[in-house]
């Protein structure tokens, strides 16, 4: 595994926009988070506060495996050793050849969800 980490940030809740609340980025490396952060704040920065939103993150090729397996198919570290199915194995390998094939590195769209905070949940 490539030093992947499950991380998150503080960034403003997607309804008042003030407060400050815990956003999953969901697994990245440190390289990544720090993109993902810098991308996430331009946006933010931009007046651009929408609920959802994507960034995008770049992996090598051999980030590219973990990288999805984590983020889009559910698996844990420890599932990425030896209890991974042969079909997702495929399909993510086709993926990555794909991406590949157009250049150095794999970009995926990273979706990200912004939380509310407490006073904006109260009804």
């Amino acid at each position: 595994m490539t030093n992947f980490q499950y991380y998150f940030h503080q960034a403003p809740c997607f309804n008042c926009k003030n407060t400050k609340v815990s956003t999953d980025l969901g697994w990245l490396t440190v390289a990544m988070k720090e993109d993902v952060v810098a991308q996430m704040s331009a946006i933010i920065a931009q007046g651009k506060v929408e609920p959802e939103f994507s960034v995008n993150v770049t992996c090598t090729k051999e980030q590219a495996r973990d990288y999805l397996l984590l983020n889009f198919y559910g698996y844990s570290e420890e599932d990425l050793a030896s209890q991974v199915k042969a079909e997702d194995e495929q399909e993510v390998a086709d993926e990555i050849a794909e991406l590949l094939a157009e250049g150095n590195d794999a970009v995926f769209e990273h979706e990200i969800s912004l939380q509310s905070c407490n006073d904006c949940d109260i009804d």
